[in-house]
C-alpha cells in the first residue's frame, strides 16, 4: 500500500488585522512514505548534539526572533540551526508548496475561511493526478488554529475518499518542522519582495542577499 504524509504548518492568524500588508500562510510538505527519512532525521540530530546544543524542536520564527527557549542562544548559534534545518529539508525527500491569502482581501474571519478554502481546493485539484496514486493519504496538523483545521478536514474529505488525519506534535515530528520552516522562509519572501524586512530579520542575514540566494532560491527546488 503506497501511503502519503501530508505535514501543514501555518503563519498568522484569523483575527482582524491592523497591518492591510499581512499574509495569511498555510504549507503543505507532501512525503511519499516509500521514501526512508529516518537516516536524514538521524544526521540532523546528531548535528545539532555535536554542536552542543540541546534543542529539540528547531522552531524557525523563535530561532530567528531569539524567543522562548532561544534566547540565551547567539546569533552564530541560531544560524546554526537555521542552516541545519535548511540542510535536512534540502536532502529529505519532501515536495512542498505554499498558499498565501493577502489580509487586505480577507480582512475577518469569514473572508478568510472562503479564501483559504477555494485556494486549498485549487491546490488539490492541481495536484491530483499526483494524490491519486496514493492509496492513503495521511494528513498531520497540530490544530493550532481551529478554524483552519475545520478547512482542512472539509477540503481534503471532500477531494480525497482515502485521506485520514492525525493530530500531531511538532516535537515528534521532524517534517512538520520542516513545513515551519518552509512556510516562515516564504513568509520572509514576500516580505523582502515587498521591502519590509524588520530589522532584526535582516540582521539575522549577514550577507544582504544571503536570503534569497541561499535560502529562497534553495527551497525553490523542492516546490511542486
Amino acid at each position: 500500500m503506497k501511503e502519503l504524509s501530508v505535514f501543514i504548518d501555518e503563519s498568522g492568524d484569523f483575527g482582524e488585522t491592523r497591518d492591510t500588508r499581512d499574509y495569511y500562510l498555510v504549507t503543505f510538505v507532501f512525503h511519499d512514505q516509500d521514501e526512508d527519512i529516518s537516516e536524514n532525521t538521524r544526521k540532523l540530530e546528531n548535528s545539532v548534539k555535536e554542536s552542543g546544543l540541546d534543542i529539540e524542536y528547531i522552531h524557525t520564527g523563535p530561532v530567528m526572533r531569539k524567543e522562548g527557549i532561544f534566547e540565551n542562544y547567539s546569533l552564530d548559534e541560531r544560524r546554526q540551526l537555521l542552516y541545519k534545518m535548511f540542510n535536512f529539508v534540502m536532502k529529505c525527500p519532501i515536495v512542498f508548496c505554499t498558499i498565501a491569502i493577502k489580509r487586505k482581501e480577507a480582512s475577518d474571519r469569514v473572508q478568510l475561511s472562503g479564501k483559504l478554502g477555494k485556494a486549498i481546493n485549487q491546490m488539490l485539484s492541481e495536484h491530483m493526478d499526483f494524490l491519486k496514486v496514493f492509496d492513503k493519504v495521511i494528513v498531520y496538523y497540530d490544530n493550532g488554529q481551529r478554524e483552519l483545521g475545520s478547512i482542512l478536514n472539509a477540503i481534503f474529505s471532500i477531494q480525497l475518499s482515502n485521506v485520514e488525519f492525525r493530530k500531531a506534535e511538532p516535537q515528534k515530528y521532524r517534517l512538520l518542522q520542516a513545513a515551519d520552516f518552509l512556510c516562515a522562509i516564504d513568509l520572509l519572501k514576500i516580505k523582502r519582495d515587498e521591502n519590509r524586512l524588520s530589522k532584526g530579520e535582516k540582521q539575522f542575514f549577514y550577507k544582504p542577499n544571503e536570503l534569497k540566494k541561499t535560502f529562497v532560491k534553495g527551497i525553490s527546488k523542492k516546490r511542486m
